[in-house]
């Protein structure tokens, strides 16, 4: 997903709303990371679900059992959360959750040369959520595109600072 927003800042999806939750306009949310701690420290956010963006202001958080519910200033109407059922929380890198060593976020490998013993094999241009791993959109070298998926069997040595990442096996481009 491509959003665009009018501040120009970086963003990244944290997690989605699920549903509506009692009579208070609070909503359960869905932690894209499996993290919940970073929720409870968010300011401003940004709602987005197709071409729709909405700017709230978290006024709070609680657990009710298992769910992360959240209450949003102005969301007062169980009718109104109902209606940012299955909006994605967005915010700015800073308020997303930290990353473990060994982590990267997926839209930092976007343009990241992709390289076997030294040569260049292509550059990433997007990715995309699959089910046991995520997926690299690869713009190969020599014309066209590949998929590859990012896991340690193929992917080895990723160096942000540089800007490449490594493959294991140069078969997996074919």
């Amino acid at each position: 997903m491509s959003v665009s927003f009018q501040d120009g800042l970086a963003r990244i999806a944290i997690g989605k709303v699920r549903t509506s939750h009692g009579l208070q306009g609070e909503v359960k949310v869905l932690s894209y990371s499996g993290e919940f701690d970073h929720f409870e420290h968010l300011g401003s956010v940004s709602l987005v679900k197709a071409e729709s963006v909405r700017v709230l202001e978290v006024e709070a958080t609680r657990w009710a059992g298992v769910n992360l519910l959240v209450k949003f200033r102005g969301i007062n109407q169980p009718e109104d959360a109902k209606l940012l059922a299955d909006f994605e929380i967005w915010v700015t890198p800073e308020h997303a959750a930290p990353l473990a060593p060994g982590e990267v976020y997926l839209r930092d490998l976007i343009g990241c040369s992709v390289v076997f013993e030294g040569r260049l094999l292509g550059t990433i241009i997007s990715y995309l959520e699959g089910g046991k791993t995520e997926l690299l959109e690869v713009e190969k070298t020599g014309g066209g595109h590949a998929v590859l998926p990012f896991a340690e069997r193929y992917v080895g040595a990723l160096d942000l600072s540089e800007r490449t990442v490594e493959l294991k096996v140069d078969w997996i481009l074919d």
